[in-house]
């Protein structure tokens, strides 16, 4: 009956004995440097300022404490320390420019990286003892998408809340060294704070599920901490997480714990290089390399588009003409267009002016996107995508794997790029990126953390 749980033990006493692959640490340590970037900038959206003015008590001074201070975080007690995970795993996903995670369909690093900097930052861990936490949590993902989904995913459930509760929980239970015990009963209370729907995708609750889950993380771990009670079977009992939320997958898409580790496989983690929806990425490389191949001219001729898709790519796509940056970042006719017509698709094709553009409103009504039987199962979004010019041949694009996924990879250059793109500070931009990058030989997250609260001050 506790099967899950019982490998997610065994896998996380492996893991912190073994040496990790040197592919792995890069992975994790690319993927925590993304993710620092998405939370700056994040917080310089509209949705920041809001939640924020909710979660902390503004003082005399119009101000609060540093929030991500030792004593801070140890002083302000556990519903702190949440709403702190809470802010931060919002801003990673405000914008969707945060990595993704399949088989698990969700934002796996803003879910996991918020909860294990606040804990590793009061309980004094080590850079090593977060990438490991971290990839504890990656693993419980996959294997969570690797039993449920698509089919949780289609119900209409945002894995990166439901999936993501469990998950981060799971990654703190490595980082607090819980016993067997604590770590059953932590999971089993995650599993009644886990939620988070589809519904939301296009406003300013679809990144708080990923804030949401840090949060739920870190209550069912202190929870379980004082031996405050939960099911034995949580998770995979009748009426637990697993059952109630339900979802199947195929035999095809499982694997053994950690064989190979989720990290290393071909779509555990994905950088992603356009900031929307990665349902729309594929199609957007393909624009971009089209563009590339004929005179600028021609882009006036064009007659038709046709974006051939994967059946899941049609569901998180929910907008056809959308009335607001974030609804535009879910339509595949407004992504495809503005990448055509700009030749980029960067954080300034999102916004109010841009949306109501004529000239993308006009391609976008030549655009028919729809299922292809050549790549409708195809659970990495795999686009076929003919483009056809008056008076010439069509031109087809068949794009498998998007860039920023595995084999596929960000460069080191491309990464730090985004990563300024999103701070916009040539000051301390660099100092930040380079100390995440030297994660593994950190003693303490102290001067990470320190670093990241200048940018966000």
């Amino acid at each position: 009956m506790n099967g899950f749980i019982n490998d997610l033990i065994a896998f996380t006493s492996r893991l912190k004995k073994d040496s990790l692959p040197a592919e792995a640490l890069k992975r994790v340590t690319d993927a925590i440097a993304d993710t620092f970037g998405c939370i700056v900038l994040g917080h310089r959206q509209e949705l920041a300022q809001k939640l924020f003015k909710i979660l902390f008590p503004i003082n005399a001074n119009n101000k609060i404490e540093n929030w991500l201070d030792h004593n801070c975080l140890v002083n302000s007690g556990t519903d702190f320390q949440g709403s702190v995970a809470l802010y931060l795993g919002t801003l990673a996903h405000a914008v969707d420019y945060d990595d993704i995670s399949h088989p698990a369909y969700c934002h796996a690093t803003a879910a996991l990286l918020p909860p294990i900097l606040i804990r590793a930052l009061i309980n004094g861990n080590s850079g090593d003892e977060v990438i490991r936490s971290y990839i504890v949590g990656l693993e419980t993902l996959g294997q969570l998408g690797r039993k449920l989904n698509t089919a949780h995913y289609e119900k209409g459930w945002h894995a990166t809340g439901t999936f993501g509760a469990v998950g981060a929980t799971a990654a703190l239970c490595c980082l607090e060294n819980f016993s067997e015990s604590m770590t059953r009963n932590a999971l089993s209370i995650s599993a009644s704070l886990a939620s988070g729907v589809r519904a939301n995708f296009g406003t300013m609750t679809k990144p708080l599920h990923a804030g949401l889950a840090g949060r739920s993380a870190i209550l069912a771990t202190q929870l379980a901490s004082v031996e405050f009670t939960s099911a034995y079977d949580g998770i995979e009992g009748k009426f637990g997480f697993m059952n109630v939320f339900g979802g199947h997958s195929f035999p095809i898409y499982q694997k053994p714990w950690g064989d190979p580790l989720e990290i290393l496989t071909e779509s555990g983690i994905g950088l992603k290089a356009y900031p929307c929806c990665a349902a729309t990425h594929p199609a957007i490389d393909a624009a971009l390399r089209v563009r590339n191949m004929i005179p600028l001219s021609d882009l006036n001729q064009i007659e038709s588009i046709r974006v051939g898709a994967s059946r899941f790519a049609m569901e998180p796509l929910i907008y056809k003409v959308p009335k607001t940056p974030l609804e535009a970042k879910f339509c595949m006719e407004y992504c495809v267009a503005s990448a055509l017509i700009d030749g980029e698709l960067k954080m300034s094709s999102f916004t109010e002016s841009n949306i109501s553009r004529n000239d993308i409103a006009d391609l976008m009504k030549k655009i028919t996107f729809e299922i292809d039987a050549f790549v409708e199962n195809d659970r990495e979004f795999a686009v076929i995508f003919d483009l056809k010019i008056l008076s010439k041949e069509k031109i087809s694009k068949r794009v498998d794997v998007a860039s920023g996924k595995p084999g596929n990879w960000l460069t080191q250059s491309a990464l730090k790029s985004k990563f300024m793109e999103c701070v916009g500070n040539d000051t301390l931009g660099p100092d930040l990126f380079s100390l995440i990058q030297d994660l593994r030989h950190l003693n303490s997250m102290v001067s990470l953390a320190s670093k990241l609260y200048q940018c966000l001050d």
